[in-house]
């Protein structure tokens, strides 16, 4: 009888230290996870190294920046568009004008979201123009 009752508090036993080794391995995936996502959101650095590839895109009416980043990602032109879509909200650029643009493979997150902010390559040239006149 007093084995029956030894054999129970050890199962007991051993039932809470799996828990909470189970715990510590899911606590710490989720903060090895976190710090990859964290630290792909704040690096500049591109898909590839300088000079690149050139990547002609051409954004139709209507396109949102979670689209734009799906169409990167498909491209190569970035790693991640779930990464590029918090990057949107810390550049501040929430919607891209309809045109074709021009990215680059080694173009950081901070050159692509200038690039996204100034416009596409018609928007720029008829604002030159139409300031000449």
């Amino acid at each position: 009888m007093e084995q029956n009752k030894s054999s129970q508090s050890f199962a007991k036993v051993s039932l809470k230290i799996l828990k909470y080794v189970i715990l510590a391995a899911i606590a710490i995936a989720c903060a090895t996870s976190s710090y990859h996502f964290g630290k792909q959101i704040f690096s500049d650095a591109g898909v590839e190294k300088a000079p690149g590839t050139d990547m002609p895109y051409t954004v139709s009416e209507g396109t949102s920046i979670d689209e734009l980043g799906n169409e990167l990602e498909e491209l190569g032109v970035i790693n991640s568009a779930n990464v590029f879509k918090v990057q949107s909200y810390i550049y501040k650029v929430r919607s891209v004008k309809p045109g074709t643009y021009q990215f680059n493979t080694s173009y950081g997150a901070e050159e692509i979201f200038r690039i996204i902010s100034q416009g596409p390559e018609e928007v720029k040239a008829e604002e030159t123009t139409e300031e000449a006149e």
